[in-house]
């Protein structure tokens, strides 16, 4: 990603984090949403209320990324492959969490099963789906 890309704030396609949450669900929702929507970047060092680059402890980078990927793998269903990486900005690392859109919709948290743990992506927020919705991303999901 872009320095412009990266600083453009919160939308559609773009979620902040100043750092990773301890409870990996609450950012599990945002990876299931840009997987059953358009894709995503889950930006983990910047502050979602301000947009600055607060950057993460260099020393944890590759733990973070690690911890990223662990909670993808054991979380979400079907199976959803991130790409992680890190980038430096103003001398400052923050990871970057790539979700492209998902061919086998729908994808939701296994601990909460489909008609609960569905998620889609509406403006700069992740929302539960309807069933109507989830029905609608079966579909889409078919047929590949």
């Amino acid at each position: 990603m872009t320095l412009d890309e990266i600083l453009s704030g919160e939308s559609k396609n773009i979620e902040y984090k100043v750092e990773l949450p301890k409870k990996s669900e609450k950012y599990m929702k945002t990876v299931i949403a840009f997987a059953n929507t358009s894709g995503g970047n889950l930006i983990i060092g910047v502050d979602d209320k301000t947009g600055e680059v607060t950057g993460v402890d260099e020393k944890s980078v590759f733990q973070i990324m690690d911890s990223i990927a662990d909670a993808v793998a054991d979380s979400c269903e079907p199976q959803i492959i991130p790409d992680i990486s890190f980038q430096s900005i103003n001398d400052k690392c923050i990871v970057v969490v790539t979700i492209y859109p998902g061919m086998h919709r729908p994808y939701y948290l296994k601990n909460q099963g489909k008609q609960h743990g569905t998620y889609i992506r509406l403006g700069a927020t992740s929302r539960p789906a309807d069933s109507t919705k989830i029905r609608e991303l079966e579909i889409e999901g078919s047929s590949f």
